[in-house]
């Protein structure tokens, strides 16, 4: 599946007039991991990076990247939801020494089955869901991860009333035989109706380049009840791993009461 082929744009706009709407949900972005609740039956939702940054320095190479990754999310029914990703463009700059390079194109595309049977989200509960994904190597050569990848990951959340929350992302991808582990804890507190702020920490254990560990945080502002503006960066702490990741992003909800 290329994703340039996805007729995105312009179902979500006919969607966008619909006057009646269900509950708007949370959304996966920001921060590590994923929200433990899915759509509604029949309703969809697009987050979309403008874009992430990741700057990383190897042998000799600095690289910085810029990737508008898409995230489209369908509310199967039940505790299921479909989920379908990648990125459209993607910018690569590279230099070393006296060599520059930079090339521009779109990346691997993803399909995933998202779950969410751990309970209520809502205020003084306990919550979890699982993702399952398959990542194809249909992106252009400087993008794509050379062979299909396989991803299992588990969210589970606390919400000990309506300011506070925490989570504790457990992941794991399996690529050309190798597995990377991610384990990362979040806290968030909301400030009034529209803003929440979260500080997080990764810790990565990649079977080639070795242990990474990064932290940050970011901010998230809601619109209404089915948009949301969101912006984070997270820093390398030791020194495997890119330097930097950033990004902002918008998360709209489409979807009609039926």
């Amino acid at each position: 599946m290329n994703l340039r082929s996805l007729p995105i744009v312009a179902p979500l706009l006919c969607l966008a007039s619909a006057p009646a709407f269900a509950d708007p949900p949370d959304f996966d972005r920001p921060g590590a991991g994923f929200a433990t609740s899915v759509l509604p039956v029949g309703t969809l939702a697009l987050e979309q990076g403008l874009p992430t940054y990741e700057r990383q320095r190897q042998g000799g190479l600095l690289d910085k990247t810029y990737t508008a990754d898409s995230l489209i999310r369908i509310g199967l029914g039940g505790p299921a939801e479909l989920q379908v990703g990648g990125s459209a463009w993607n910018r690569l700059e590279e230099r070393g020494g006296d060599s520059r390079r930079h090339a521009v194109g779109h990346g691997d595309t993803s399909i995933g089955l998202k779950i969410a049977p751990g309970g209520s989200a809502d205020a003084g509960s306990l919550s979890w869901a699982a993702l399952g994904q398959v990542t194809f190597a249909n992106g252009d050569q400087d993008f794509n991860n050379g062979a299909k990848q396989y991803t299992l990951g588990v969210t589970g959340q606390w919400k000990p009333n309506d300011t506070w929350q925490g989570t504790l992302f457990a992941n794991v991808d399996r690529l050309q035989g190798r597995n990377t582990w991610t384990l990362a804890p979040t806290f968030g507190r909301k400030f009034g109706e529209n803003w929440m702020a979260y500080v997080e920490t990764d810790a990565i254990h990649d079977a080639e380049d070795g242990n990474e560990l990064q932290a940050g945080g970011g901010v998230a502002y809601t619109i209404g009840d089915h948009a949301q503006l969101d912006a984070y960066a997270l820093h390398r702490i030791g020194t495997h791993g890119p330097s930097v990741v950033a990004g902002i992003g918008v998360s709209v909800f489409f979807g009609k009461k039926i």
